[in-house]
């Protein structure tokens, strides 16, 4: 069927068709249109009041669409190039995401990427390296939480290098429950318990205020104080030990005791030592020996060298003290006492 012109209809009457209809032209405001067929629009169709449809609405090449309820797609959503919502429920954008807030964990996020700043009132996990940027001036990172005081990890850097916050800070900067604090110019500090346990000053003097204990071995160059509260140390004392037979026998005295057994005709000399430190020399005959000490080094009171026993099993221990350093053209001299023949 087809109509060119349809005018005006009474009021409260309408046309009804059964078949596909074709209308070129329909007038009448109060007019109603009542279609059990197909109805098909050749030009535009202008409607100034409002279209309910109690089915479903399928339709093709729609430019805009402004809905106030629900709008349900079979096949997605897609805007321009840039976004596009799949009918599984994932968002693929193209351009800038901005949102207000975000609500999970966050752990199915990959190439995650900021060149801005990043703010977060929860926790924030970083994925993968975090760039300060180019730092040329005052760059910080603050992690701060405020609950009784402030909770900090604070790295600053400026390019006078005199503030006082140039350095490294974590834990609290105001009650020290738990800090650890490097500034440039200010001490170096460790606190637990609201108490600074550990400081380095700038100049490198440290300061403990609680017990030491080190695995390892402590070395150091000197030690001040009496000692008194010193306890579980051991004394070093090495020992040099040889057995001689008729020869010229050289004690080294880095080392501080010496344990020689003797046979035959002996001399004993000395090399090295340093002036002060103390020396014991033990002498055990094995068999008939006479052991001689060298009187350019080993000096005894009154200038009385002791004679030491040669019989066999015969034991001599001699003391002796660096009283001066032997050098180029100078001799080692040994303040030395004898006890022999122990028993």
């Amino acid at each position: 069927m087809s109509l060119t012109k349809i005018g005006s209809i009474g009021i409260n009457t309408g046309i009804a068709f059964a078949g596909v209809t074709t209308i070129a032209t329909l007038n009448g405001s109060d007019s109603v249109l009542s279609v059990g067929g197909t109805v098909n629009f050749v030009s535009d169709v202008s409607i100034g009041g409002t279209v309910s449809i109690a089915g479903t609405l399928t339709y093709e090449d729609v430019t805009n669409v402004d809905a106030v309820g629900l709008i349900t797609a079979r096949d997605g959503i897609k805007v321009g190039s840039g976004i596009t919502l799949s009918v599984d429920g994932d968002i693929f954008a193209t351009g800038v995401v901005t949102a207000t807030s975000f609500v999970g964990s966050g752990s199915g996020l990959t190439g995650v990427a900021s060149t801005d700043d990043i703010r977060t009132n929860t926790n924030a996990t970083f994925l993968q390296n975090v760039s300060l940027g180019d730092v040329t001036a005052r760059q910080k990172l603050h992690i701060s939480a405020s609950d009784s005081g402030a909770a900090n990890m604070v790295f600053t850097n400026t390019t006078t290098g005199t503030a006082a916050a140039d350095g490294f800070i974590v834990g609290l900067t105001g009650g020290e429950d738990a800090q650890l604090n490097m500034q440039e110019s200010a001490n170096m500090k460790f606190s637990t318990a609201d108490t600074a346990r550990a400081t380095i000053e700038p100049a490198g003097n440290i300061n403990i205020t609680k017990n030491v204990k080190v695995a390892g071995v402590v070395t150091a160059t000197s030690f001040e104080g009496s000692g008194a509260n010193l306890t579980g140390i051991e004394a070093g004392i090495t020992t040099e030990a040889a057995s001689i037979s008729g020869i010229t026998t050289y004690l080294n005295l880095s080392k501080d005791d010496h344990e020689l057994f003797v046979t035959g005709n002996n001399t004993i000399s000395v090399i090295g030592g340093a002036q002060g430190t103390s020396h014991s020399l033990r002498i055990q005959n094995s068999g008939i020996a006479t052991v001689t000490l060298d009187s350019t080094y080993f000096k005894f009171p009154s200038s009385a060298a002791p004679a030491l026993p040669t019989a066999d099993g015969s034991i001599s221990m001699i003391s002796f003290t660096v009283h001066k350093a032997g050098a180029v053209g100078v001799n080692t001299i040994l303040l030395a006492g004898a006890s022999v023949s122990f028993g």
